[in-house]
């Protein structure tokens, strides 16, 4: 990814940081109203998060409500992360994950659709999910988190106007290693793009068998992906498996 393509992700989902670099994922409505920020420290080299013994996680509204700008009766309601985007681009399919950075990762590789995320493997609920009415949407869950989200998805139909789906891309091609792992489409997308670029002959996750042969980059596509994919055509093979081609 060019630093523009990285800046427009983080801008997009406006993105914060503390003064110890910590990120800050803000939880913004299609109003326009900040809910929240969770606050997650990540290792700059490895990507990965950064545990500490009193947590990994901490809160921009605990952190006021610590200093007194909030009342301690604050009553939070969450939104779904980057669900401010669904009014910026009310057309977009809606594939919803549930980490953050895989949002984010999701997004870069593919720009397409607008990626959510609810922030954890319980926040997935009908009611957050009334927003998403009269939408498209494709649950993405971590592995082993099919069936719950699954029997979610099934709550949700029943009660909203929603178009909703639930991939079984990650149930059908993990490795029992991948599934203890509990890893999700994010770690995937990474898998394949640098296998493609590379020699590596790392098992977990497991890449398609099938050799990845992709067809010349169709012109549905916004200029910015098509350029991705000219670049490297693995994006064109994730697009494919995920499900995609519609967006």
């Amino acid at each position: 990814m060019t630093e523009e393509q990285i800046k427009h992700i983080g801008d997009n989902y406006a993105l914060g940081a503390t003064k110890n670099k910590e990120v800050i994922f803000w939880q913004i409505d299609t109003k326009g109203k900040v809910r929240t920020g969770k606050i997650m420290q990540y290792n700059p080299e490895t990507g990965r998060r950064i545990k500490h013994e009193s947590g990994a996680i901490d809160w921009i509204h605990n952190k006021l409500k610590k200093s007194g700008t909030l009342p301690e009766d604050f009553n939070l309601q969450q939104c779904f992360f980057g669900e401010h985007l669904l009014k910026i681009y009310p057309d977009a399919t809606v594939c919803i994950v549930e980490s953050e950075k895989s949002a984010l990762i999701s997004a870069a590789v593919l720009s397409d659709c607008i990626w959510l995320a609810t922030g954890g493997l319980n926040n997935l609920t009908a009611d957050k999910c009334e927003i998403l009415r009269g939408r498209t949407v494709i649950l993405y869950p971590d592995l082993n988190a099919y069936d719950k989200w699954n029997e979610i998805a099934a709550r949700i139909r029943s009660s909203i106007e929603v178009d909703i789906s639930v991939s079984t891309l990650l149930e059908d091609i993990a490795t029992p290693e991948a599934k203890a792992q509990g890893l999700d489409v994010a770690d995937f997308m990474i898998f394949h793009l640098r296998n493609n670029n590379s020699n590596s002959t790392q098992e977990t996750p497991e890449p398609d068998p099938e050799p990845i042969i992709p067809p010349p980059a169709p012109a549905r596509f916004t200029p910015e992906l098509e350029a991705m994919i000219e670049a490297n055509p693995a994006v064109l093979t994730l697009i494919d498996k995920l499900d995609l081609i519609e967006c």
